[in-house]
């Protein structure tokens, strides 16, 4: 892989393309941290209403640790997962406990409901650390641009986490892990990929076989 070459395409699509969310907005670690949680399995523009709607109710980490789990739940429903209430003021009460949002791998994992996903999108966007992201949609870039197989659930293919961390830059990575997703979810979709207007066309595994 050309990772210069790669790299330069992608953000320059990046920053012409992002999309606009209100956790995007942000580096405070715990309204991160939060979105990161409300993402898992629910699609951006369904997440922002919630968001910010919660937000407004419980405007921090303690106001949350003291809401009601019924509460909680009668907000985020639109999300169809409404067991994550309990796991949302579970994570409020443990970051209330430790003073903070930690600001390690190993700090992030220990809280409820934080698996490496989330824990290393955290430290990208809220503390500008390098970290390798991965999960269902942005491995779909990195295995269809490389040619990598898709049998093996992201999260425990180890071939792809360092491709991805070979792949990841230095000093711009929120935007890195901005444009890997919004490519994913405008361009390189499931179903019917647009490789007509992906700028990684020239190079991509996946397109030089469908072409």
């Amino acid at each position: 892989m050309d990772v210069r070459w790669f790299r330069r395409r992608l953000l320059a699509w990046g920053r012409e393309n992002r999309r606009s969310f209100p956790w995007r907005e942000t580096d405070d670690p715990w309204r991160v941290l939060v979105a990161e949680v409300l993402l898992q399995r629910s699609r951006g523009k369904t997440v922002a209403k919630v968001y910010e709607e919660l937000f407004r109710r419980w405007p921090d980490a303690l106001a949350l640790s003291r809401a009601h789990e019924s509460s909680i739940g009668k907000l985020i429903r639109p999300l169809g997962l409404v067991r994550r209430a309990k796991t949302l003021r579970a994570m409020a009460r443990e970051v209330v406990r430790l003073g903070g949002v930690p600001s390690s791998h190993e700090g992030l994992l220990a809280l409820p409901g934080v698996g490496r996903y989330a824990a290393n999108a955290t430290l990208v966007v809220a503390f500008g650390t390098r970290a390798p992201v991965v999960d269902g949609v942005t491995a779909r870039v990195y295995r269809r641009y490389l040619g990598l197989p898709s049998d093996l659930p992201p999260t425990s293919d180890q071939n792809l986490w360092e491709e991805v961390t070979r792949a990841t830059p230095r000093g711009v990575i929120r935007d890195w892990n901005w444009a890997v997703l919004d490519l994913a979810s405008e361009v390189c979709l499931p179903a019917r990929p647009r490789c007509d207007v992906c700028p990684l066309v020239e190079r991509c595994a996946f397109a030089s076989e469908v072409a």
